[in-house]
């Protein structure tokens, strides 16, 4: 098969721009000839071989992942397919066009993203993980270029070339699978050839620590244990960074088992935020009150905001439980459940 491309595909989309190329495809800005003003991004498979066996392979494996595309075809932030066409031995995919920025771009054109975008960023890949790993696909190449934010702030995830339809047993791959990855954002059992579902958990982890300290993963430091060494590269709240941290643990055992699971954390930890600063609002005072600023009036007013915080604090499991024997060192406020577990 040659590497070339004809200007016109099935008599309806005109070839007119080069979007990208990968190792084994080109991806193109085509315009729809039946449907003025309709444009679609088409990935060229740029395979070759003269074995016929190799070629009869290839379409075998081409034709998977058509099914694999299809199948996620009902997600909003998942580009829609609309059709594959062979022509010459070669193979095309048909596909929404999605106007906008990489996520590696706006990373690099801003530095590095703040905490309240970061956090966003979490929220909603979360929801396009679910539904990917609710279909039996490990996406296995989650990285800052292949997310695009489009013109609304919208994110969509891309690049399903490397995704795999496994069969799974305990969360395991039976036998090893094809190895792709990206250097720096894929785990260790990814590597060598055994991605699972968490797999996907520690390239989003690493995805938004490059979005929150500016710096890809090559430029952060792995310490004796093969930890990521992040935390003192960015100005971001314990919580978040407890759950980053936990994403791309080392191991797969002590990572999230699933997206699920991450899911339950993420929430718990914003519902705890939201409702302290709801509370934190709703008890502020005015330190200047008009019967005068004497700290005998600003007083009651203080200790009130300071119990209703520790209340709020206790509620949310954030203050450690009264013991009668308790140790000489206090205990840390911050929630202890994304921790690293060091092994």
């Amino acid at each position: 098969m040659s590497t070339g491309i004809s200007k016109i595909l099935g008599g309806r989309y005109e070839i007119v721009a080069l979007l990208g190329e990968g190792g084994f495809s080109r991806t193109y800005l085509a315009n729809d000839l039946l449907q003025s003003g309709i444009q679609y991004a088409v990935k060229h498979f740029t395979f070759s071989s003269s074995n016929q066996n190799e070629v009869v392979t290839a379409k075998q494996l081409f034709q998977r992942e058509v099914t694999i595309l299809k199948n996620l075809n009902g997600h909003p932030q998942i580009p829609k397919f609309y059709e594959y066409l062979e022509e010459n031995q070669e193979f095309y995919l048909i596909q929404q066009y999605i106007q906008g920025n990489t996520l590696s771009k706006e990373i690099k054109s801003r530095q590095k993203l703040e905490e309240p975008e970061v956090i966003k960023i979490l929220d909603k890949l979360i929801n396009i993980l679910l539904f990917v790993h609710s279909n039996n696909i490990i996406h296995r190449d989650i990285k800052p270029e292949n997310i695009i934010v489009d013109d609304n702030d919208n994110l969509f995830l891309i690049d399903f070339g490397a995704v795999k339809e496994i069969i799974v047993k305990n969360t395991r791959l039976q036998k090893p699978g094809t190895q792709i990855y990206t250097q720096g954002y894929s785990p260790v059992e990814q590597m060598r050839g055994y991605p699972q579902f968490n797999s996907d958990i520690y390239a989003l982890g690493m995805t938004l620590i490059e979005a929150i300290t500016g710096l890809e993963p090559q430029a952060l430091t792995i310490d004796s244990l093969g930890e990521v060494v992040w935390r003192d590269k960015a100005d971001v709240s314990n919580w978040l960074a407890s759950i980053l941290s936990k994403m791309v643990s080392y191991e797969s055992s002590t990572r999230y088992q699933s997206v699920a699971e991450l899911r339950q954390d993420f929430n718990a930890n914003i519902s705890a935020t939201k409702l302290l600063n709801t509370k934190m609002m709703a008890t502020s005072f005015n330190p200047y009150p008009t019967s005068g600023n004497s700290i005998t009036n600003v007083a009651p007013y203080i200790i009130l905001s300071l119990l209703s915080i520790m209340a709020i604090l206790y509620a949310a499991g954030l203050l450690p439980e009264k013991r009668n024997n308790a140790p000489k060192n206090q205990q840390s406020l911050l929630p202890e459940r994304a921790l690293i577990v060091d092994v």
